[in-house]
């Protein structure tokens, strides 16, 4: 067999074997990043404030009692932001209705019918996925 022959012959393996190499390192790094369907659904404040607690004993050292008077402080930062969350909320409804009608405002009678339609559309979908969620 010539020598050409024989190192076309393995140039040719050699292809192949790289393209197999390549293509099984391409594999493994595609399904290690790709996301999988096993996810898990999002925790309650609840269970956020167990694993605060298990934390809080675990790395700080606090007993129960002191757990106790920690999980008062908390509720009542929860009253509070709770309570300016409300005490806000007229202002940020008044600010979400200027803005819509500064934008109605820019609008002609079609567009704005257009606006209106495609906001209700979007006010739904937003309930739809609250309610998934929950």
């Amino acid at each position: 067999m010539p020598k050409t022959r024989i190192s076309a012959t393995l140039y040719l393996l050699l292809v192949f074997a790289s393209g197999i190499l390549v293509g099984a390192v391409g594999n493994r790094l595609y399904m290690v990043r790709t996301a999988s369907a096993n996810s898990t659904p999002p925790r309650t404040m609840a269970q956020y404030r167990q694993q605060f607690f298990t934390e809080m004993r675990a790395r700080v050292g606090a007993s129960d009692s002191q757990i106790a008077r920690i999980d008062v402080v908390l509720d009542d930062a929860k009253r509070r932001l709770d309570e300016l969350h409300a005490e806000h909320k007229p202002l940020r409804e008044k600010i979400d209705h200027d803005r819509i009608e500064g934008i109605r405002a820019v609008l002609d009678d079609q567009q704005r019918q257009a606006y209106d339609k495609w906001r209700e559309e979007r006010a739904l979908e937003d309930k739809r996925k609250k309610a998934a969620q929950k």
